[in-house]
């Protein structure tokens, strides 16, 4: 007999900003300092996915980002009340704005490293590839804008 596993679905967005010419990741850390990550969140009904990892990227950090062409990275892992949870995640990226808590939502210590520092500062191994790719992607991506190509 197979048991009904309940499935969550999050999506969410690896946010950066270019800082003194190097590329800065904006990561969430709990006040207990027991996880640090991306900004993420459930969907709502009706919303797609980079739909709610936009409201989640504003609702936990007050950065109107905006995502970077058509790639996403797609992560699940087991819960630990049972069930799977499946993520999606979108390059982000914001100029001008100074990321803040979002009076009305929980509250996370925001994080602005460059690449180095927030592999390191990141608490699980599947979010630590994530940037991994995620960087890659950035980086091919600003070159190709720096050299003329298209968004």
């Amino acid at each position: 007999m197979v048991k009904n596993m309940k499935t969550e679905r999050s999506c969410g967005t690896v946010l950066f900003t270019v800082k003194g010419g190097r590329i800065h990741y904006l990561l969430l850390r709990t006040r207990d300092d027991n996880y640090c990550g991306f900004p993420k969140g459930h969907m709502e009904p009706g919303e797609t996915e980079k739909e709610t990892a936009l409201r989640e990227t504003w609702e936990e950090t007050s950065v109107r980002a905006e995502l970077v062409g058509d790639f996403h990275v797609e992560t699940s892992y087991k819960l630990k009340k049972g069930g799977m949870k499946t993520v999606t995640y979108f390059p982000a990226f914001y100029k001008r704005q100074t990321p803040r808590h979002n009076p009305g939502f929980e509250y996370h210590t925001l994080l602005l490293l460059p690449y180095e520092e927030a592999y390191e500062a990141l608490t699980h191994e599947n979010t630590k590839q994530i940037l991994e790719q995620m960087d890659t992607y950035i980086r091919a991506h600003l070159a190709e804008q720096k050299n003329g190509g298209e968004t």
